[in-house]
């Protein structure tokens, strides 16, 4: 017989392997929303302007936190989802 905490083992699993390539992935959807326009100035060799007024720190910092807190929000969602159908209907 299969133990009722082998599902939980094996969700548990995913989302650790699966947190880190979505947390780049929100990064990425989220610097690329926020600034679409970035120039870059080869004075420095980096990009020191973006449109909006961001610059590269505050660009990269600001998605960082809008990406992790989707993360938060993804992975409760996903757990709630799982008991949901775990639980089965009712």
């Amino acid at each position: 017989m299969n133990p009722a905490g082998g599902k939980g083992n094996h969700l548990t699993l995913a989302l650790v392997l699966g947190a880190v390539p979505l947390l780049l992935a929100n990064w990425f959807i989220v610097a690329t929303i926020l600034a679409p326009g970035c120039v870059v100035l080869y004075e420095g060799g980096n990009i020191t302007e973006c449109a909006g007024g961001f610059s590269e720190e505050q660009m990269t910092g600001v998605s960082g936190l809008i990406a992790l807190v989707m993360l938060v929000i993804q992975i409760g969602l996903i757990v709630l989802v799982s008991r949901r159908i775990r639980s089965g209907p009712q």
